[in-house]
């Protein structure tokens, strides 16, 4: 599929106290708690070629700012890492973590819901 221009990984992380216990990340959109969502961009600083990974970091950059104008802290902040999960497969791939292990499903639908409102608009240049 040459046409492809975005590809989207949605996770929730698996993030955990001093103790083990589960995390939540939220934050309060519109007076609903809302699981916050962290972009993750994978790099060739682990040793295998990822040429485009600048690239994913401008749009992963312009995809937050966009979420953070519509609907403030729900990002948090855009997590660079050694790894490149396929992102060198595709430009404009993304992997988003949507909340924590210790969020409820009704949080993560709302910042589902939000990403989805941010994509559109980002897309439709608006």
């Amino acid at each position: 599929y040459p046409s492809i221009q975005m590809v989207i990984d949605i996770h929730r992380d698996a993030a955990a106290d001093a103790n083990g216990a589960p995390v939540h990340y939220t934050a309060d959109i519109g007076g609903e708690a809302t699981a916050q969502l962290m972009l993750v961009i994978g790099t060739d600083e682990g040793g295998l070629s990822h040429p485009g990974w600048r690239d994913n970091l401008g749009w992963g950059l312009k995809l937050q700012a966009v979420l953070n104008r519509m609907y403030p802290g729900l990002c948090r902040s855009i997590d660079l890492r050694t790894e490149r999960f396929n992102q060198h497969l595709t430009p404009g791939s993304l992997l988003v973590e949507v909340g924590a292990s210790g969020n409820t499903l009704r949080e993560a639908l709302a910042a589902a819901r939000d990403l989805g409102e941010g994509l559109a608009a980002l897309i439709e240049g608006t």
